[in-house]
């Protein structure tokens, strides 16, 4: 009597369940919500593009019945990382260009020229081929979405890239700047001349071409940057970006050149200066900050704006004998930071949390591992402009995931699951990747395109902008052919 009464109650349960999609099972759910809430046995439940319940798996299972589950086996399951800043039309490049800063004769592609070479000439079928390299790099690694950078003279070729694989990107217009002097290559684009004319023209068109809430695709408004932008340029682009509820992006403080070249045109400190003319604000988003004074750093943290991290590129360039990192102490104090690729020279998605980890100890200074899982979710977050849709596993936000795998050497002994994850096992241990609620990695296998075919049109197309710009791969060892 007992037990049928047992299974009378679990069929009615069964019969009273909700439906759902997705169910993800039995996973160490890092939820990165306010409270940033553990659930070393946990499960996440989706339905359409949307998690409708997040919380212990014995608690998800017996609400929900659900068309599909995933076991994730113990391993971690967390917010989809978000790249805050790529160069997508220039990913290709990687490889053709010198990792040698200063180049001698006869070495092959390397310096502002290579760079400036190569971008003229990009077809858009090249800046596809690129944005879809990269898209593909990205998911592999456990990103969800990311940041283009400004520089792609066909968004529409980013967003179709973007789209195939099936992950998130903001686009936003090209090159817009009207100031010669402070960025040395602001006129040095045909397509994408340094004029105030085509800057106002251009201004916000893509933010208002983009109106779809529930799509991949997203804009924002961007400026280049770094010296490149008249002050009226800057507060219009910040006015826009307030009036369609976005974000605005620019590179600045690069490095102590930069920062003294607006230190010069404005009369003082930039950020300072920035902050009193209404350009900083919780929606601004800048890249590099890497050269800052101390009332500068207070004007950051007082504006509450994020900021969009390159250690990579803050000792590839040598900024740490001109500057002090200053964003551990701006974590501390409360900015939203993201990692940014930019253009990847000699690093790959991922590569950045751990880089910036030990330029911070390089300093004396600390920045926490799950500092930087917060960095890589909720900063980026902020920096596509979604913060209240993505970077946590919260019901109703959008359904963006990675679960991890175990079964891999540096994911052992996981005593300390976070410390694991942002500094030993990094990237190397995604396994499957949901974005808006469709698996689009699975056991590390796209779901979406055929790998081969992205790789072989990558290859192909890096070998045809290297020929028609003589930027070229060189080695120093001699190449035998029979």
């Amino acid at each position: 009597m007992a037990e049928k009464k047992k299974q009378q109650a679990q069929a009615g349960k069964s019969e009273g369940a909700e439906t759902c999609d997705l169910l993800v099972r039995h996973g160490h759910v890092l939820t990165m919500d306010a409270k940033r809430t553990v659930y070393p046995d946990g499960a996440v439940a989706i339905t359409g593009t949307r998690i409708v319940a997040v919380g212990p798996t014995a608690k998800i299972t017996a609400r929900f019945k659900a068309r599909r589950v995933i076991d994730a086996g113990g391993a971690p399951v967390h917010p989809g990382f978000v790249d805050g800043h790529i160069h997508a039309g220039l990913h290709l490049s990687r490889g053709s260009m010198t990792d040698n800063p200063n180049p001698p004769p006869g070495s092959g592609g390397g310096g502002p020229g290579s760079f400036t070479r190569w971008t003229n000439a990009l077809t858009d079928e090249d800046e596809y081929a690129s944005a879809l390299m990269a898209s593909v790099e990205l998911v592999k690694n456990g990103f969800t979405g990311y940041v283009e950078a400004a520089t792609a003279f066909s968004p529409d070729m980013i967003a179709e890239a973007a789209e195939a694989v099936g992950i998130r990107v903001s686009v936003t217009d090209c090159m817009l700047w009207d100031v010669l002097g402070g960025e040395p290559s602001a006129n040095d684009f045909p397509r994408a001349p340094c004029d105030a004319k085509r800057a106002r023209k251009l201004l916000g068109e893509q933010v208002k071409r983009r109106r779809n809430a529930d799509g991949l695709v997203r804009a924002h408004v961007a400026l280049y940057g770094i010296g490149s932008g008249s002050m009226e340029l800057m507060q219009e682009a910040k006015r826009l970006a307030d009036e369609n509820k976005t974000v605005f992006h620019q590179h600045q403080n690069f490095m102590a050149d930069d920062a003294a070249y607006d230190r010069k045109r404005f009369g003082r400190a930039p950020l300072v200066h920035l902050a009193d003319e209404g350009v900083l604000g919780p929606n601004t988003v800048f890249t590099h900050m890497n050269v800052l004074d101390d009332a500068e750093v207070d004007a950051v943290a007082d504006s509450g704006m994020a900021l969009v991290w390159h250690p990579g590129n803050f000792v590839y360039y040598a900024v740490a004998q001109q500057a002090r990192n200053r964003f551990p102490e701006l974590h501390r104090r409360g900015n939203a930071i993201a990692f940014g690729t930019d253009v990847a020279k000699v690093w790959a998605f991922g590569d950045l949390g751990f880089i910036g980890y030990l330029v911070s100890r390089e300093w004396g200074d600390f920045v926490p591992s799950e500092g930087l899982l917060e960095m890589f979710t909720l900063g980026g977050a902020r920096a596509i402009g979604m913060e209240d849709e993505v970077g946590s596993l919260e019901a109703g936000k959008r359904a963006d995931l990675v679960i991890r795998s175990n079964d891999l050497p540096d994911a052992q002994p996981n005593v300390n699951v976070v410390k694991q994850l942002m500094l030993v096992s990094r990237t190397k241990s995604v396994d499957t990747v949901i974005c808006n609620g469709d698996v689009v990695l699975r056991h590390g296998s796209l779901t979406n395109l055929d790998e081969k075919a992205v790789y072989a049109l990558a290859r192909e197309s890096a070998r045809s902008i290297g020929e028609r710009t003589n930027v070229k791969p060189h080695s120093p060892w001699p190449s035998v052919v029979e």
